[in-house]
């Protein structure tokens, strides 16, 4: 097994450790805060933020209340859109210094019974535009929901594309700033054709040097 295969192995192990960590914290998170958790995949043509939110059983009340804004008792599609856009609005995604802007794509809102037993968990997908320009970046996240009772973790997953190496990451204490350092290969496609122009090329300029040579004028 060479060193790049053990790499993989290895990174995908840790993948799933951060998993269980993640589901066993949102089973055993305390009573009184609000835990979210965001998973960043970095893909050559977009980067999507997964972020699940959990309230615990004595702040749910008020974060159901949030979103329930007719105070019907049921979270209909507008109030739960309404309230993933707020989500998305409290955070921030900066890739080389310059914003990149974050779109929601889609989310999904467990009953708020559920979220009253300190078990539901709102999922939200959110995704944005990186440079695609080949070289070194850095990625900066940064989440601002509710930071009166939010309890937070982030980490990057593995990327799906062998062209994306994660070289480095680092998050602040409370794991509301996260960073990564990352490098985007060229397309394998782009160096292909380039190879191939130039070697056509290299052809072309021999049979016009053997064409003039043989029907050079001798004076």
């Amino acid at each position: 097994m060479n060193a790049q295969r053990k790499q993989q192995i290895m990174r995908l192990v840790c993948v799933a450790m951060l998993g269980l960590i993640f589901s066993h914290t949102a089973d055993a998170h305390r009573l009184d805060e609000y835990l979210q958790a965001s998973q960043i995949s970095i893909e050559s043509g977009r980067i999507i933020v997964e972020i699940n939110l959990t309230p615990g059983a004595a702040v749910a009340d008020g974060v159901i209340a949030e979103i329930d804004r007719d105070a019907d008792g049921e979270l209909s599609p507008s109030e739960g859109a309404a309230y993933a856009g707020v989500v998305v609005r409290s955070l921030s995604l900066e890739v080389d210094g310059g914003q990149r802007p974050l779109v929601l794509e889609r989310y999904r809102f467990p009953s708020p019974a559920v979220m009253r037993q300190g078990l539901g968990t709102i999922r939200l997908y959110a995704v944005a535009e990186p440079p695609l320009v080949a070289g070194q970046h850095r990625l900066v996240f940064r989440n601002a929901h509710r930071s009166d009772i939010g309890a937070y973790l982030v980490n990057a997953l593995v990327p799906s594309d062998e062209r994306i190496a994660i070289h480095g990451q680092s998050r602040d204490f409370l794991q509301r700033e996260y960073a990564v350092e990352y490098a985007l290969g060229l397309p394998r496609t782009s160096t292909r054709a380039a190879s191939v122009s130039s070697l056509v090329g290299v052809t072309l300029a021999a049979l016009c040097y053997a064409f003039s040579r043989r029907y050079a004028v001798k004076i």
